[in-house]
């Protein structure tokens, strides 16, 4: 099943019963006015393949529960104002083929446990300590 809601001019929080569409297995919210802190919930989603939540305005450290999403094929979170690092959590994506962080608040490096995924797209930027 799939959720497409991109450039709907959705403003807000992502709210946390987001993690009772269990039954997704793509989510696009991407291009919107989305704000605050992705919901721990979100790792509910064990089926999503698809996650695109680039261009809002979401903030705050990646959930290491996002570690939960191990179908995860594509995951795109580019252009918003998440910061911090990136929780280990995230190599439980052993699926993922498409990674996209770039034009965040992203501090250190790659994790090690993603730093050698066969990831055909890659896209990171991340601030110096």
């Amino acid at each position: 099943q799939e959720l497409n809601l991109s450039f709907n001019k959705l403003e807000g929080v992502l709210p946390k019963e987001i993690g009772n569409l269990t039954n997704l297995q793509e989510l696009n919210l991407s291009y919107n006015k989305l704000e605050g802190v992705l919901p721990k919930e979100i790792g509910n989603l064990t089926n999503l393949q698809w996650l695109n939540l680039s261009f809002n305005e979401l903030e705050g450290v990646l959930p290491k529960e996002i570690g939960n999403l191990t179908n995860l094929e594509g995951l795109f979170l580019s252009n918003n104002l998440l910061e911090g690092f990136l929780p280990k959590e995230i190599g439980n994506l052993t699926n993922l083929q498409s990674l996209y962080l770039y034009n965040n608040k992203l501090k250190g490096v790659l994790p090690k446990e993603i730093g050698h995924r066969r990831a055909k797209h890659f896209g990171a930027s991340f601030e110096k300590r």
